[in-house]
């Protein structure tokens, strides 16, 4: 499989915009081609032309969860399908067009996405586990056996009767991939924690992870914090301790990402705009 970075917080290409936010152009061996989430807003389409990806090309489209940064730029992508003549399914997990905020209940801002987009054809909600065929699978997990990263405490979703609560993030979900004999997980923020969810994965494909390309959410650009730098080394130690390699980028952030490397070498890789890697 290969990845394309076609949205990310940073870029070393003055011909590539940088958003805070994250989406991906992945080609599977066999052709298939799948955009996975769509940043802030419809600068990734730009960058995509730049870099001589037409996403409208996508044999499916995945939102990793309901979050503006990851899902902001769908009607920018639905628009462009629409001038193209195509109707790419997009799946989004349920619960994905849910309120969701960032911040403290006295203090908070929105970061979810137009619930008006839920109504549109092209969008298919599923549940906890899809099975899209051919060796793709969408899977979720309530389970916590690991630590989540502490930076999720702000983010929230406001219930039917107006109150917030703590997200639980039911509306996250992470692509699952195998082909030629390896199984690749890709995450957005994995807000249920990396480590729960390669464990899903890895329930589900009955094998350990060949590789997993995520952001691990060790950062809170909302809150201006980074995870605690113990915190993270006791992460990359387990995360070393399988034999997976790690593409990552977006949440993770650089001073995380330079105790990952610390920990795992040439291992781990952090991806900006216009990062290509074979997986």
């Amino acid at each position: 499989m290969r990845v394309t970075v076609l949205m990310e917080n940073g870029t070393p290409s003055s011909r590539l915009a940088a958003r805070h936010g994250l989406s991906l152009w992945l080609e599977l061996g066999d052709g298939r081609r799948v955009l996975f989430d769509m940043g802030p807003d419809d600068a990734f389409l730009a960058n995509a032309r730049t870099l001589g990806v037409d996403v409208t090309t996508a044999d499916l489209a995945v939102l990793s969860h309901g979050h503006y940064d990851h899902g902001g730029g769908l009607p920018a992508f639905l628009a462009a399908c629409d001038a193209a003549g195509r109707e790419v399914p997009v799946y989004v997990r349920e619960h994905a067009f849910e309120q969701h905020v960032s911040g403290t209940p006295e203090r908070h801002h929105a970061i979810g996405l137009d619930p008006a987009l839920a109504a549109d054809p092209r969008v298919r909600m599923v549940g906890e586990r899809y099975d899209l065929g051919g060796g793709l699978t969408l899977l979720s997990t309530t389970r916590r056996g690991h630590p989540v990263a502490r930076s999720n405490a702000r983010l929230l979703m406001r219930g039917v009767d107006g109150s917030l609560t703590p997200d639980s993030f039911a509306h996250e979900q992470s692509l699952l991939v195998e082909e030629s004999g390896r199984c690749v997980l890709v995450s957005g923020c994995s807000h249920g924690g990396i480590l729960n969810l390669m464990d899903a994965a890895e329930e589900a494909c009955g094998a350990p992870l060949d590789a997993v390309v995520a952001g691990f959410h060790l950062m809170d650009p909302s809150g201006g914090t980074v995870e605690d730098a113990g915190l993270t080394r006791g992460l990359a130690r387990k995360l070393a301790s399988r034999r997976a390699t790690y593409l990552t980028f977006h949440c993770t952030g650089i001073d995380a990402f330079a105790v990952l490397r610390d920990e795992l070498g040439e291992r781990v890789r952090y991806l900006h705009v216009g990062s290509r890697a074979e997986v």
